[in-house]
């Protein structure tokens, strides 16, 4: 049956998405965790025999809550399935939730709190940058393992740039590595960008420009706006738009849907091809839009255009999370994030490996977890529904398959497979060196 969601319904769903977690802090027990014990040097709970303590820091509330809805559900879904298997080396796992309100300070503070006042053992963090990076210089500090769920990469000498940061999910880097190549190939050599004022849309606009010109492209016009830019047109008459052959713009959630239809009314669709990074697109509906728009992710949307050898794993964890083949919440109206939502889920599962083969029992033992996290190599599971994936020694970094999807029809439809190798860049830091 088809199931199509318009602008209303849209907004309707992601109130709704953000109802239901208006809880600023979620305990997957209500019991609440045993003080630390001495021998525990800070670790979650009562050290070795106690619980293994999961802080997460999701976005539940603001312009990014979309997002924390799905990152929340697998989350409880990946800590329910775990101790359903008899925990973490034989411990229970509990999940204590905090939320960022996609606000810098709300997001420092939660950091702070799950691991000073919840006693976590590890966080998974943020989406967004500006909570993410503050919260990741604040790891070593608290010596906490932290796992954001999004990442602009980081840079010699700044503070987020350390040994208990692994980055696993989505990279700005990586996306214009992997397929500025073939966007220059299959859509075209003038480029303008819209980008959003924000370091997720800068760092598109800034990686994309330095590589561009290198395979023969050219750079037309640009122009920066806030992320919660009203009135797209004026923007757009900043633009060269006439000889642009191909427009990159990085507005997501409620400026997304201004975007597109300005954009669509202002005849801009008839005029250039649009690429963007599927952020820009996830919790929203595809319907309406012109074919032929293109979109890079790291995972595509709908059940039938995932690799056939992943097939299986994401039918069962979408089971498990609630969602249904074409990406749609069963039983309510949100829509999927498709390229963020699995990255805890993933975080969680790699934990328990690498805990079991280091033989962590506290914070105590973190440089040995620190260790044999670094170059570990994941094989497609249910544990890694997204594929094999390798966490770069060097910098943390996780490198795996991307994909670009392009409108067709009102569906997202995979039209190319982006090798892990294709968004290799060298390492900006070397934290075995130290």
């Amino acid at each position: 049956m088809a199931h199509r969601i318009n602008r209303r319904q849209f907004l309707k769903g992601l109130g709704a998405a953000a109802g239901l977690s208006l809880m600023p802090t979620l305990l997957s027990s209500c019991a609440p965790p045993p003080a630390p014990s001495a021998s525990s040097t800070g670790s979650g709970a009562s050290g070795p025999s106690g619980p293994i303590i999961i802080g997460h820091q999701p976005e539940l509330t603001g312009v990014a809550s979309v997002f924390g809805f799905w990152n929340d559900r697998a989350a409880q879904a990946a800590v329910a399935r775990i101790n359903e298997m008899g925990g973490i080396a034989g411990r229970e796992v509990k999940l204590v939730t905090r939320d960022s309100g996609s606000n810098p300070d709300q997001g420092l503070d939660a950091m702070r709190r799950l691991i000073l006042d919840d006693k976590a053992d590890f966080v998974l963090g943020s989406i967004i940058a500006n909570i993410n990076k503050p919260s990741a210089a604040l790891a070593p500090e608290l010596n906490t393992l932290y796992f954001p769920s999004d990442d602009v990469p980081v840079a010699p000498g700044q503070p987020e740039a350390n040994r208990h940061v692994f980055r696993l999910g989505h990279n700005t880097r990586i996306k214009a590595q992997a397929a500025y190549k073939w966007a220059l190939e299959n859509l075209g050599t003038r480029w303008s960008f819209l980008t959003s004022d924000t370091t997720w849309g800068k760092s598109q606009q800034d990686y994309f420009s330095e590589l561009i010109p290198t395979a023969g492209g050219e750079i037309v016009s640009s122009v920066v706006a806030p992320l919660l830019t009203e009135d797209f047109v004026p923007l757009f008459n900043q633009l060269d738009l006439e000889n642009t052959d191909v427009l990159y713009h990085s507005f997501f959630g409620g400026a997304a849907i201004r975007f597109n239809s300005q954009a669509q009314a202002a005849g801009v669709f008839d005029k250039v091809k649009i690429l963007a990074s599927v952020g820009v697109l996830e919790g929203l509906d595809p319907a309406g839009l012109p074919d032929g728009q293109t979109y890079i992710t790291e995972f595509p949307r709908s059940l039938d255009q995932i690799p056939e050898h992943l097939r299986e794993y994401n039918k069962e964890l979408r089971a498990l999370v609630g969602v249904d083949d074409n990406g749609y919440e069963i039983g309510g109206d949100a829509i999927l994030t498709e390229e963020h939502y699995w990255v805890p889920w993933v975080n969680i599962h790699l934990l328990k490996h690498a805990i079991e083969a280091s033989g962590w029992q506290s914070k105590d033992d973190n440089m040995a977890l620190i260790q044999t996290l670094e170059g570990f190599k994941a094989t497609a599971s249910l544990d890694f529904p997204s594929g094999d994936f390798v966490i770069r020694p060097e910098d943390h970094r996780a490198f795996r398959d991307y994909f670009i999807e392009q409108t067709q029809g009102g569906k997202l439809v995979v039209v190319a497979t982006l090798p892990k190798e294709e968004g290799f860049y060298d390492p900006p830091v070397d934290y075995t060196a130290s």
